[in-house]
This record gives C-alpha cells, structure tokens and sequence, in this order.
C-alpha cells in the first residue's frame, strides 16, 4: 500500500493514560516527513494546545475543535462559525444542566466564565485542552471579538449520562456530539473530523486508499467512514470500532507507533 496521509486523534490515541506522548513518536513524524507522508493531528483540543504538545516538529497539520479549524501548512485553510445570534439559546441552556461548564472556542483564543472557573476541577481540565484561554464575566459577551466555531461542556461528572441527554433538543439547530467521558462538543450541523480529513485529502491529493487515521472515541466516528485505513484503538469505544476496517493496539501500548511502522516496512 501506498499512504500520503496519516491522521490521529490525540486523547485516547496518541496520548497514553497518563496524558504523554510516546517518545517512539517523534523520530517516527521525522521518518515520515523524509518520506513524504503529511502526519496530520486530529483533535477536539484547541489548535495552540496542539502545536505547543508538538513545539519544534514542522511540517504538521492539524485538525483542531474536532474538525471546526483545520490548519496546513501553517494557514488555516477552513473554520466553521457559529454566528453569535445563535450562541445564546444552547449556552442558557448548557448553564441550568447541573455540572455542566460551557467554554466557548474562537480562533483567537477560548473563553471561560470566571465563576466556574473557580471551581479548580473545570479550571484544570480547561487548561489541559485550551493554551490560550481567557476568563471572563460573561462568555457571550466575549464571543462578539472572536469567531466562535465550538462550544465545548465540561461535565463534572459523566457527560454521556448527564450533559449529552440534556442537551439532544439542540440537534435540530446544532451537532451534539460526546467527545470524551466529561466532555460534549456542541458545533455547526455538518462539522466533523471526517469532513476536516476530506479537505485535507483534497489539498494533498491523496484518495481514502492512500489515508490512514487512529482514534478512539465517538468523536472520530466521521473520520474513521473518511479512508479505507481506519484504526480504532483497543481501548476504543465499541461503536467507533463497529465502522472500523482495523484495530490498533491501546495508546498504552503504542498502539499508532506500532501501527505506522508496520505500515512502512511493507513499504
């Protein structure tokens, strides 16, 4: 087989359960660029969260809010707004679910409200996934300087228990989608990691028989449906491993690494 384009979720699938990156990894993104296959991150995570995980390693793309920004060679070259008109009603709404944080994510940085950032459990997992984040006394009234092209909800408790049954009245207007045990990603109707993928492909020219892409959770159902190599995790979850066509071992295990050099020698 011949693979121009390898893409791979981060939380999951890259990142081990203590959150690291395999040190296995970077000389093999190094490989790959001598060879000319783009390696393109994939994430719900923001695009500067991204690029610092990967300061130093050039030649990335990056599929960043799950599909909502996508950046090659170092332009972006697609961002799906939502329109600030269309913010308000699922933000009240996110805001009367018991344990549940809306952060609201623009190009320019993400915004959080002030008062539940003082509850230091959100403020952490905010940080991990959000470099530029901005606290502020009211997160609509921010968005008006930005282009807001998610809203992420951090749930402090089981987000698919909780937050994601709450909020399925939003899929008449919005996409709700359950990107992570705690986390549920309201966006645009059409925005996914599989159509981020596909414009990707696109720029490159490459077809989904010369595509490759990891992951592991609901989030990265699309982009699994995108190429004929598609990889769900040992560990990931059963109905992204029901539409994929081959299964990696987990990202404790060096699941990608493993994977992608298998993938070479046969090259």
């Amino acid at each position: 087989m011949m693979i121009k384009l390898i893409a791979a979720d981060m939380d999951g699938t890259l990142l081990n359960s203590q959150k690291e990156l395999s040190p296995n990894l970077f000389p093999l993104l190094e490989e790959l660029k001598n060879r000319g296959i783009l390696f393109a991150v994939a994430s719900g995570r923001q695009y500067y969260n991204l690029t610092k995980e990967f300061a130093g390693v050039d030649g990335l793309s990056y599929i960043s809010e799950n599909g909502g920004m996508v950046f090659h060679q170092g332009n972006c070259i697609f961002t799906d707004e939502i329109p600030w008109e269309d913010l308000k009603r699922p933000v009240e709404l996110i805001q009367k679910i018991p344990n549940a944080k809306p952060i609201l994510c623009g190009v320019k940085s993400a915004y959080l409200s002030k008062l539940d950032a003082s509850d230091t459990e959100v403020l952490r997992n905010a940080k991990m996934y959000y470099e530029r984040l901005k606290l502020v006394p009211d997160i609509l009234e921010a968005a008006k300087q930005d282009h807001i092209c998610k809203i992420a909800i951090f749930d402090v408790t089981k987000a698919e228990q909780n937050t994601y049954p709450a909020l399925q009245e939003l899929n008449r207007r919005f996409r709700v989608l359950l990107s992570g045990e705690q986390w549920v990603d309201v966006m645009n109707p059409e925005v996914n990691k599989g159509k981020a993928l596909k414009a990707l492909m696109a720029a490159i020219q490459a077809t989904p028989e010369e595509t490759m892409a990891f992951g592991d959770y609901l989030n990265d159902y699309e982009m699994m449906q995108s190429c004929y190599y598609s990889y769900a995790m040992a560990n990931a979850h059963p109905d992204l491993k029901a539409v994929s066509n081959f299964q990696a071992k987990s990202n404790d295990e060096d699941g990608v690494v493993k994977a992608i050099q298998q993938m070479l020698q046969k090259n």
